[in-house]
């Protein structure tokens, strides 16, 4: 009788050290499988880019963290040694610079787009093409330098002749740091007109009056880099899915890159 109990309570033992030891196994695989994939991102692709890193997220069970800003901005951060795994930016130069650098190992050309002038309620009676933009009492926004897309409103100004004017005749009334705070602001009608993406002002359902051509501003490519001290297995799977959820990005304005 005594054996059989002495015979139980080993069984027991040896079953809770199988189950401790199977729970262990199991707690420290799931510690190793954890992923987490940090993704810089240009501001203007905050909808589409959300809309993507979900899926992601369900199909692999892994966390994304995004980080939206000015081009310019995460260029900075990444120079800087902030961790990042995938940097997605407005302006093939700075995907370029960090490639040269040795910041990035794998680069990619990702969409292209415009620059469109956009007009607020207040401004849709007043400013119908560019050369409006200098007529008395007119007020326009452009991001600044730091928003690829400020470089390239600048550029396509100066190119039609009348940026100088706008701004000696104070029509220049605002220069955000994201090409999302200028659609915000023509949208609350804080200025007549603004200029963005063409994709960025279907974002917001915004009027366009006219667009620069890749004549005036350069081509416009937003192109992805995978970096070097980054996680590059699944930096690589989660820009294979954004190129098969590619529709995310076409439904609002832009055009894939071949």
């Amino acid at each position: 009788m005594r054996k059989e109990t002495l015979m139980r309570k080993s069984f027991g033992v040896i079953l809770i050290l199988d189950l401790t030891l199977i729970f262990l196994s199991f707690t420290s695989n799931c510690a190793a499988q954890e992923v987490i994939l940090r993704i810089y991102a240009a501001a203007g692709l905050t909808k589409p880019m959300s809309e993507v890193i979900k899926k992601f997220e369900a199909e692999h069970y892994i966390t994304v963290q995004p980080n939206f800003g000015p081009s310019g901005g995460l260029y900075a951060q990444i120079k800087q040694g902030q961790p990042c795994d995938l940097f997605y930016a407005a302006d093939w130069i700075y995907i370029e610079k960090l490639y040269k650098e040795g910041v990035l190992v794998e680069v990619h050309r990702f969409l292209e787009d415009k620059v469109a002038l956009i007009v607020s309620k207040t401004g849709e009676t007043k400013v119908r093409n560019f050369q409006d933009l200098t007529k008395k009492g007119v007020t326009l926004a452009v991001a600044d330098r730091g928003a690829p897309v400020g470089v390239y409103a600048e550029r396509g100004l100066k190119k039609l002749g009348i940026w100088e004017t706008i701004v000696a005749g104070g029509h220049l009334k605002a220069r955000p740091p994201t090409v999302n705070a200028v659609a915000l602001i023509v949208k609350e009608d804080h200025v007549d007109a603004g200029m963005v993406y063409s994709s960025m002002a279907k974002q917001f359902k915004i009027r366009i009056v006219e667009v620069l051509s890749h004549e005036l501003t350069g081509e416009i490519v937003f192109g992805v880099g995978i970096t070097t001290k980054g996680n590059r297995e699944w930096s690589r799977k989660f820009h294979e899915f954004a190129k098969s959820h590619i529709n995310e990005f076409v439904k609002w304005g832009w055009i894939p890159c071949e």
